[in-house]
């Protein structure tokens, strides 16, 4: 269903959709949502279809997560996006996920570009492809916050990763959600049982390929000085980086 220029679908929260703790996953609540773009993008003519054919695809390169709370198995949700402006390069989308009250549950902003598909470099947003979205055009489209960098001096863990030919999406790399759960898994399940995300802020560096080896860093969690716990990741293989996040959490 689409109001002006939002866009919106239900959804029921399934069993697959989660984690041990019975509520959506950071990685399948972003799915969800970006499902959600690409069905608007259908629904205006501009589809994957649409940007396959004109050998470019749409890729995020940034998000900012705020979280309430998580729906729980069974719940059912309402999902929306907007792609609310967007200048020559860049396009600026948010999405928002509300309860069956309407209360909010999580709220992404997010900055996208077109990808060639042949160089695998940004391009200019083609008119066609931005137009029907009705989107404000801005000299600059809003800012959304960069994580903290790991440094030499932190305490890290770390794990490695292949990349797998079915973590692969119709733009041909690596799917954006599985970096989340590359990223939370490098803690460990105590942590993770004992802690709520609350925020995420993740950037998105140079695509991961296929047959790739990555590995997640973490840094130790530190307790900020109202009460919350950061957790600053990495994605990279040898010298080469592909994300880097910052978390925040509370306790359970």
């Amino acid at each position: 269903m689409t109001e002006n220029r939002r866009f919106e679908e239900p959804h029921e929260v399934h069993y697959y959709e989660t984690d041990v703790s019975g509520k959506i996953t950071l990685a399948m609540m972003i799915n969800l949502l970006v499902r959600v773009s690409y069905d608007q993008a259908d629904a205006l003519g501009v589809g994957t279809d649409y940007m396959l054919a004109n050998n470019q695809g749409w890729v995020i390169t940034q998000y900012e997560i705020n979280i309430t709370r998580m729906p729980a198995e069974h719940e059912h949700v309402r999902m929306v996006t907007e792609a609310t402006s967007n200048n020559r390069y860049f396009a600026f989308r948010q999405f928002w996920l509300y309860d069956e009250h309407d209360e909010e549950l999580a709220q992404v902003q997010s900055i996208c570009v077109v990808m060639d598909q042949t160089t695998r470099k940004m391009v200019s947003i083609p008119d066609s492809s931005i137009a029907p979205y009705a989107s404000d055009v801005v000299n600059r489209i809003p800012r959304l916050k960069r994580p903290g960098r790991i440094t030499d001096t932190d305490n890290v863990t770390s794990k490695d990763y292949q990349v797998r030919y079915f973590d692969l999406d119709s733009n041909h790399h690596v799917n954006n959600a599985h970096y989340f759960d590359w990223l939370m898994d490098a803690l460990d399940a105590e942590f993770l049982n004992q802690h709520t995300l609350q925020h995420v802020a993740i950037r998105f560096e140079n695509e991961v390929q296929y047959g790739h080896v990555v590995t997640s860093t973490v840094t130790e969690p530190v307790t900020t000085a109202d009460g919350l716990v950061t957790t600053k990741h990495k994605i990279s293989a040898g010298t080469d980086q592909y994300a880097e996040a910052e978390l925040t959490w509370r306790v359970s």
